[in-house]
């Protein structure tokens, strides 16, 4: 008998997508305006649905039912391309008046 896999969100597929590229889950958290708990609940979402136990293997799954382009991420990146890819953290500035 075959099991039905329960559907990905919206928003697990968004986070799927981000687990392709060479980001933490706090950068991932950064760039979409959540917080890195609420990343990792969707994480943890996603490895359930797709009956996998790390981030190789979700993306493998996510390849294979065609919910990441398979040319989505970047095996090895450069430092100085990581260093581009940096999700910039807002700065406080205060007056100097």
């Amino acid at each position: 008998m075959e099991t039905i896999t329960p559907g990905l969100t919206r928003r697990e597929r968004v986070i799927l997508a981000h687990l392709a590229l060479p980001l933490t889950l706090s950068e991932i958290a950064a760039s979409l305006f959540v917080t890195r708990n609420t990343v990792k609940s969707q994480v943890r979402s996603i490895y359930t649905k797709l009956d996998v136990a790390d981030r190789e293997s979700a993306l493998a799954v996510g390849r294979a039912r065609g919910l990441v382009p398979a040319d989505l991420g970047l095996p090895e990146v450069e430092p100085t391309a990581r260093r581009l890819m940096h999700v910039p953290v807002p700065s406080v500035q205060t007056s100097t008046r």
